[in-house]
């Protein structure tokens, strides 16, 4: 391992800057990869590093290099982490971390044979809204649960999915892998391991655009009993208008709210609860918070320089990854349970 750590980037799409923006806080970019050559020209221009069109031309390459960074196509990650371990280094990779359950233990083999480390990418678990609610529910201080329910109703133009690989079932998968896996992995996060999924899909306003639905209704109960409702769409006229995550319980209602999990609400009748949720809102208020912007759309909070902090802590101090790669097949594994009545 090189102090301090070097890092690849596969993949020059949108999410891309961020990724090389952490990577030059925390370490060495010393490579881009991308298959459009202009735009893997682009950015290594742009970051003074060697580009290529191909991952074999790096590995051929590149002499000092531990991470390898995979920001392409959903469809593409399982077979990319693969070929990265193989040659020899750690992945991080973009969510959703692969499009089936199969290829995550795929993946896992071929990192208990190398040695390597899969790294995942659900930064949504550092919103200060989600943390607080999850320290809630390990406290158990909200009493029973009677039901959740998610709302994610965000805008994807019709710009997004002209020739690109969005909204194709092979290299995309579906609005719940590439828009919103973050609050399935929020579901499971928070709630367990779900018995029963139902669904209803519509594609409403991306017809002849998309290869599957752009909005959904969901229903799932938990194996602790916990009943759950989602419904989402894509089909917003112009901005994201809600990403939210409300708990109804015997003290009241709790909710991650705003347009990303950005902001926290809540209705609760027990005073000591009352004044500890006021104090942590009045904190959450005095912080800037911004979404990841891609001009045209906007997409989660941006915690990636969260993500990299605890890879860097893992691969230098040991310290636990904030997430594993069984709760990572746990959220695939459930988005596929879902899609099941697709």
């Amino acid at each position: 391992m090189h102090t301090p750590i070097h890092f690849a980037l596969i993949g020059c799409g949108n999410i891309a800057t961020e990724h090389a923006t952490q990577i030059t806080r925390v370490g060495i970019l010393v490579a881009v990869v991308d298959t459009n050559l202009a735009k893997a020209k682009k950015m290594g221009d742009q970051y003074g590093v060697p580009f290529f069109e191909t991952s074999s031309a790096l590995y051929t390459s590149v002499q000092k290099l531990d991470v390898v960074v995979i920001a392409t196509p959903n469809g593409l990650h399982a077979e990319q982490a693969i070929e990265a371990m193989q040659a020899g280094y750690h992945v991080l990779v973009e969510k959703p971390i692969a499009l089936t359950g199969a290829a995550i233990q795929q993946m896992q083999s071929v990192a208990n044979q190398t040695g390597k480390q899969i790294f995942s990418v659900m930064q949504n678990r550092f919103n200060p809204p989600v943390k607080l609610i999850h320290e809630l529910l390990q406290k158990k201080v909200l009493g029973n649960i009677d039901h959740v329910q998610i709302n994610c109703f965000w805008h994807r133009p019709a710009s997004y999915y002209t020739n690109s690989w969005h909204g194709t079932m092979a290299l995309d998968g579906g609005t719940l892998f590439t828009q919103f896996s973050h609050f399935i992995d929020l579901l499971c996060w928070l709630f367990g391991r779900v018995k029963t999924a139902e669904g209803q899909f519509k594609n409403r306003n991306h017809q002849g655009l998309i290869e599957f639905e752009d909005e959904g209704h969901i229903q799932l109960e938990f194996e602790s009993g916990i009943k759950a409702s989602m419904d989402y769409s894509v089909n917003e006229p112009s901005v994201n208008r809600e990403g939210s995550l409300t708990i109804f319980s015997l003290k009241g209602i709790v909710k991650a709210g705003g347009s990303y999990l950005n902001t926290l609400e809540f209705e609760v009748d027990d005073v000591e609860l009352a004044s500890i949720l006021q104090i942590q809102l009045d904190t959450i208020n005095k912080e800037q918070f911004s979404a990841n912007d891609y001009g045209q759309y906007k997409g989660s909070m941006r915690n990636h320089y969260q993500v990299y902090n605890s890879l860097i802590n893992t691969l230098l101090h040991q310290t636990p990854y904030y997430t594993t790669i069984e709760e990572a097949k746990d959220t695939i594994d459930l988005i596929n349970l879902i899609y099941q009545a697709r």
